[in-house]
Parts: C-alpha cells; sequence; structure tokens
C-alpha cells in the first residue's frame, strides 16, 4: 500500500491545491494523509480539486481557527474503509486493502508544539497502538518534534532534547519502526510504502 503524507501549511489557496493534485497524478497513492490545511470546512468540490475524478472517500477534522485541520482521502477502488475517528490533534481510518483483504488503520497526526500536550498524545497513540495490535498500523504526520539534534541543523529552531526524549520513548513504547522521509523533503511530503 502506497501512503503519501504532507503537511500543506494551508490548503486555502489555489496554487497550493494544485500542488497536492499534481502529487496525487504523480505518485498515485491508496491513501493521502494532508495535515495542517487550516480549513474549518472541507466538502466535495475541495477534495475533487486535490484528488481528481477517480473515485476516492475522505475524513477530516477541521483546523481550530487558523492553525491544524488533518484531511485524510483514500483510493475506494483499492481502499474499503469502514470506520473514521478522530481525536484532539488525530484523524484515524481503519479498513482494508481490497485486492489482499489486509486490514489496517492509518493515524493522520498533528501534534501539538506544547511539550504537555505532545506527552498527553503520546499516551493516547500509545493506547491507539495497543487496541490495534492484530492490525497493520501506520502513523504518519507532522510531530512537531525530531528524535536527534542533527535532524534540526539549518532551520533555525531551538532543539528540545526533553522533547526528542519523549518522543524516541513513545516509538520504542509502541514498537514503531521510524521509516526515513524520501521525496519531496522540501514540500514537507512523505512516501511510505507497507504490505
Amino acid at each position: 500500500m502506497k501512503i503519501l503524507s504532507y503537511n500543506v501549511r494551508g490548503l486555502g489557496g489555489g496554487e497550493k491545491r494544485v500542488e497536492v493534485r499534481r502529487l496525487v497524478t504523480e505518485k498515485n497513492p491508496f491513501i493521502l494523509c494532508i495535515q495542517e490545511s487550516k480549513l474549518i470546512l472541507v466538502d466535495d468540490w475541495m477534495i475533487k480539486m486535490i484528488w481528481g475524478d477517480t473515485p476516492c472517500g475522505f475524513s477530516y477534522r477541521p483546523s481550530e481557527g487558523a492553525s491544524g485541520g488533518l484531511i485524510t482521502l483514500w483510493d475506494t477502488s483499492r481502499v474499503d474503509v469502514c470506520s473514521t475517528m478522530s481525536f484532539g490533534g488525530v484523524l484515524i481510518i481503519r479498513g482494508k486493502i481490497i485486492d489482499s483483504g489486509e486490514e489496517f488503520a492509518i493515524c493522520n497526526v498533528y501534534a501539538p508544539c506544547d511539550s504537555v500536550a505532545k506527552r498527553e498524545l503520546w499516551e493516547r497513540l500509545i493506547f491507539v497502538i495497543t487496541n490495534n495490535g492484530d492490525i497493520c498500523l501506520c502513523l504518519c504526520g507532522h510531530f512537531n518534534v525530531v528524535r536527534h539534534e542533527e535532524e534540526r541543523k539549518g532551520r533555525g529552531t531551538i532543539f528540545r532534547q526533553a522533547d526528542a526524549d519523549m518522543f524516541n520513548n513513545f516509538i520504542v513504547d509502541g514498537a514503531l519502526i521510524d521509516i526515513p522521509i524520501c521525496g519531496r523533503l522540501l514540500l514537507g511530503t512523505v512516501v511510505t510504502v507497507f504490505l
């Protein structure tokens, strides 16, 4: 399964929608996870603008004011989504791959910047991971933290060792595998393939 994750940093402008549409056409993902849409409402017209004419389903979590907002889209000819749910900074879809019947859950994450709020999010996600241990699970998105100081070089932001330690512990506690970013790093995209 091919999953595309993209922190768009605002989907309100036409240029950004065209860029996402171009990416969908080029990468042809089963699932597209968008973070930081900054949209309160997402409708069929918006989805058609970014996904195109091929069949798709979607779920979204609205932004809170001018920040956040998650959208998850999927190709309904390849993926059958049976449920969606969301809570602060997370949008989860659960379903199966049509060709193989393999069940999965995808967690589209946009983590807060605040350390206390991050800790609470990691705890909630551990609960989700534990309760979905019988299926393929993928967490993707923007976690607002890095694992090591080297990942922050040249970005002009402050590295917080305590946040990195907390994030690394979350990865270990969840028995997660950190897949390296590939693709168009400057645009914040990640292409993940898992079976």
